[in-house]
């Protein structure tokens, strides 16, 4: 949603045509560059956030593989094994998590080594969650901030008309 103004070809005061206005028109033009800037800002922690949101199941289903893979005896060395991410692309364990910059020097591991992988995975996705949980307080403050904008230019635009509803009625 994009508040535009027909008349004006930019949001320079100076462009409308016939002077800048009355202060209505300056707060309009001020509210609408406002709400652009907002607007824009809050599309682009979306992507952020589902960015964040297709790691956060990636990481999950690297986790499974791993839980999956583990060797039942402590002896046995076992490969990391692949899985599917968010995207369908097929990936293995190993080559995730060098991705992802979780420590892993092996291609294969004993129980200690999927355990001690395990754990890392773990902790980074906790570290993850705790951030995304920080980003949507912030990603909510914004989308009040552009309601908020929105809702004053709405009640800008109301008393405005009512004004000149008023002024013509007197004329009558």
């Amino acid at each position: 949603m994009r508040i535009q103004h027909q008349n004006l070809p930019s949001q320079n005061l100076y462009n409308i045509p016939g002077g800048p206005g009355g202060l209505g028109e300056l707060a309009l033009l001020h509210l609408i560059g406002r709400f652009n800037y907002l607007e824009k800002q809050l599309r682009g922690e979306f992507g952020d956030m589902q960015k964040r949101t297709d790691w956060l199941n990636t990481s999950n289903s690297a986790l499974a593989a791993l839980r999956a893979n583990r060797p039942d005896d402590q002896n046995a060395t076992k490969d990391y094994g692949t899985f599917v991410d968010a995207h369908g692309k097929t990936w293995r364990v190993v080559d995730f998590l060098r991705d992802a910059g979780i420590p892993n020097d092996k291609d294969a591991g004993n129980q200690s080594d999927f355990d001690a992988t395990i754990s890392n995975l773990k902790a980074r996705i906790d570290t993850e969650n705790s951030e995304s949980q920080i980003l949507l307080i912030h990603l909510q403050s914004l989308m009040d901030k552009v309601n908020q904008c929105a809702e004053l230019a709405s009640n800008l635009l109301s008393k405005d008309g009512k004004a000149k509803d008023n002024i013509l009625g007197n004329i009558r």
